[in-house]
């Protein structure tokens, strides 16, 4: 019974592989024609007895007839399109040709329709890995280009001359009507004190015309402040020039009246004449300040194009290679204490008008109300506010210039405070002459080809050594050889082709990382290692010297919390190296080999800050400088606001009650002196690092 179901199962094998074999053969000939009914009946219907020939084909079965695994499959027969499936109802033929393009159209239809996965956007960081060709993103600057319909910028000469004459004339300007504020000061401190004949206070004619004349005076000599005021309230603009203008017309007004009514130069209020041209003065001397920084960073700008520029990128303020081209239209533009101030004094104006009328009405003094308004408007409007930006400004200016560095103003030092990160290269932190070779040794080479290679690769990478290594070079009189297929390494080296040799050069843990044998012992932290196919040929010790002008910049980094950021190609600068050669690495970032190499890039544009000096000392003195400025005039300019509300609510409400003996010159001035000292606190002292 065994060997009965053995053959069985023998002829059975055999019959399939006949079966096999048949079809194989029609498989091969190209006139063969597949149907669908014998393709079902293949691998759909009932398996065939062994020794039953295969059958003609059957009728096609409907749809409904195949065996579906669920509901899902269903759907997907339904859905396919007319063209492809033809009707079931008549037998079909296609050739093996035929079925091989339907197959591969059907795939490439497929991908087609399949949505396409957009690439997640990079995360905005400074270590944000991006590809070599994409690396041109790092250095788009926030400084907007000027558009294409405004008008070019004017030379830097024009520039110059125009700051420098409007500079002499407010300084003069500025200084006649200080003094004229002086003089008109020291009779009012005589009578306070009771030094002045009894004479000054009975007749009108001593106590009014003079303080009327004075202060006329002032006024056309500050003319400029007018004009500017009536400029910009044109374009719908509210500055403290215009508070200003304002307040002295109104204390123009209220001597007058002072002078032709004896009621009203009876009354207890005092003419305010003496702080109106304190406020006029104050204008005129910040006006005088600002041409005063800005022609001497013109000036310095004026000397042609500077070896570096300061830009900014995505990874912090880089120094460059570039010209002064957009410096002066930068250096221009509006402050922030500016922007803020045409904001919040509208709204004072509208009240010192308004407080002014009502103090009028409950007093129903009509003669008063000169003195009402002069009242509001000058409690209103802080002496700090000329100040505010052109007394630090001015201040650092004259610091930036001296060490050979020019800032475009406001904008400039906004965008470098902004990014709080400092992009430092191998010559910043180790400038020529601090790197030095404190001896090398040959492994089995000539010297001459082990310094034309090492010379060879040290220059191509470009990094702080490339200058030792062409001294050298010169020294022993070689030549520096054709190199390719350079590449940098994130273990701190780099590799090339030279004569068809593979050359490596760069540290220890590099040589170990790409199975270079170092000798047994050898403890170099910052050396240099030269091998070639895989063999070590020589060894360079390299020392870095501690710079004393990189000291004191690394220093005053740290202690204003700027970021310095490592954009270093020398495998030995590290911040580990920062911190054993000057004490401290300042925070420093050291990121990853694509991003080091992307923003150590020399050429830029747009500059926020021109350098006419080598070193890193001018480079952080203007970072530390520019978020010193941008905190001073923040913080002054809120100081001046608080001080513009309560004063004028202090005006009307003194003048509401009709306390004039409180509201005096004498008082309201030490009022304005003591915010104006608090608020420009910061701007006295902003170069002092």
């Amino acid at each position: 019974m065994d060997q009965h179901e053995h053959n069985l199962n023998l002829e059975t094998t055999l019959d399939e592989n006949k079966t096999l074999l048949d079809d194989a053969s029609r498989v091969a000939d190209e006139d063969y024609e597949f149907t669908l009914e014998s393709i079902l009946a293949e691998f759909g219907g009932e398996q065939r007895p062994p020794d039953v020939d295969i059958a003609p084909p059957k009728p096609a079965v409907s749809v409904e007839q195949l065996p579906l695994d669920d509901e899902d499959e269903a759907e997907d027969a339904d859905e396919l399109p007319d063209d492809i499936v033809p009707a079931l109802d008549t037998p079909q033929s296609y050739s093996l040709q035929q079925v091989l393009e339907r197959t591969v159209q059907e795939v490439l239809e497929e991908q087609k329709s399949e949505p396409v996965l957009e690439e997640p956007p990079l995360r905005r960081s400074l270590f944000a890995r991006k590809k070599p060709v994409e690396t041109e993103e790092l250095y788009d600057t926030p400084i907007a280009k000027p558009a294409a319909d405004e008008p070019p910028e004017p030379p830097i000469d024009e520039t110059l001359a125009d700051y420098r004459a409007a500079m002499q004339n407010s300084r003069q300007v500025a200084r006649f009507s200080a003094l004229i504020t002086v003089l008109m000061w020291v009779p009012q401190v005589l009578a306070r004190f009771g030094w002045m004949p009894e004479l000054y206070a009975e007749e009108r004619l001593l106590h009014t015309l003079p303080f009327f004349v004075a202060l006329l005076l002032v006024c056309v000599l500050g003319r400029e402040v007018f004009l500017y005021a009536v400029e910009k309230l044109a374009s719908f603009k509210v500055t403290y020039e215009l508070l200003t203008a304002l307040l002295c017309l109104a204390v123009l007004g209220d001597t007058a009246v002072a002078f032709f009514s004896q009621a009203r130069a009876a009354s207890p209020a005092l003419p305010l004449h003496g702080i109106a041209a304190l406020s006029m003065t104050c204008a005129l001397w910040g006006r005088s300040l600002l041409f005063k920084a800005l022609y001497d960073s013109f000036r310095v700008a004026a000397i042609g194009d500077p070896p570096y520029i300061v830009t900014t990128t995505a990874g912090g303020a880089a120094k460059r290679k570039g010209s002064v081209e957009g410096f002066t239209v930068t250096a221009q533009q509006e402050d922030v204490a500016g922007r803020w101030q045409t904001i919040v004094l509208p709204v004072i104006l509208t009240g010192a008008v308004v407080f002014s009328i009502l103090s009028t009405v409950e007093g129903k003094q009509g003669l008063l109300y000169g003195w009402n308004l002069s009242a509001v408007l000058a409690g209103a409007n802080a002496l700090s506010f000329p100040l505010v930006y052109s007394l630090p400004l001015r201040r650092l200016t004259r610091r930036f210039t001296k060490c050979g560095s020019a800032l475009a103003g406001w904008r400039g030092a906004d965008v470098m405070r902004r990014s709080n990160c400092l992009i430092l290269t191998d010559s910043d932190l180790f400038p020529p002459g601090t790197v030095t070779l404190g001896g090398l040794k040959i492994f089995g080479e000539e010297s001459g080809k082990v310094f034309s290679y090492a010379a060879t690769m040290a220059h191509a990478s470009e990094t702080g050594i490339s200058r030792l290594f062409d001294n050298l070079l010169s020294q022993e009189g070689g030549h520096l050889e054709p190199l390719s297929d350079l590449n940098f390494y994130e273990e701190g080296g780099v590799g090339g082709t030279i004569h068809g040799e593979t050359v490596l050069f760069g540290t220890a843990g590099f040589c170990r990382k790409m199975g270079v044998t170092l000798p047994h012992g050898m403890k170099l932290q910052t050396g240099m290692f030269l091998a070639v196919d895989g063999t070590l040929i020589a060894v360079f010790a390299v020392k870095y010297m501690a710079a004393e002008n990189v000291d004191w910049a690394l220093h005053a980094l740290h202690r204003a919390r700027i970021t310095p950021v490592l954009a270093v190609r020398d495998g030995n600068i590290t911040p580990a190296l920062l911190k054993r050669k000057f004490g401290t690495d300042a925070r420093a970032v050291y990121p990853q080999l694509s991003t080091r190499l992307a923003l150590s890039e020399k050429e830029g544009s747009n500059p926020c800050a021109l350098i006419y000096r080598e070193g890193l000392m001018p480079f952080a003195e203007l970072a530390v400088g520019s978020k010193r400025l941008c905190r001073a005039v923040r913080v002054g300019n809120v100081l001046s606001l608080l001080s513009s509300v309560s004063g004028a609510l202090l005006g009307f409400y003194l003048s509401f009650v009709a306390a004039y003996t409180l509201f005096t010159p004498f008082s309201l001035l030490a009022f304005l002196c003591l915010w104006t000292v608090s608020a420009l606190i910061d701007a006295l002292f902003v170069d002092r690092y």
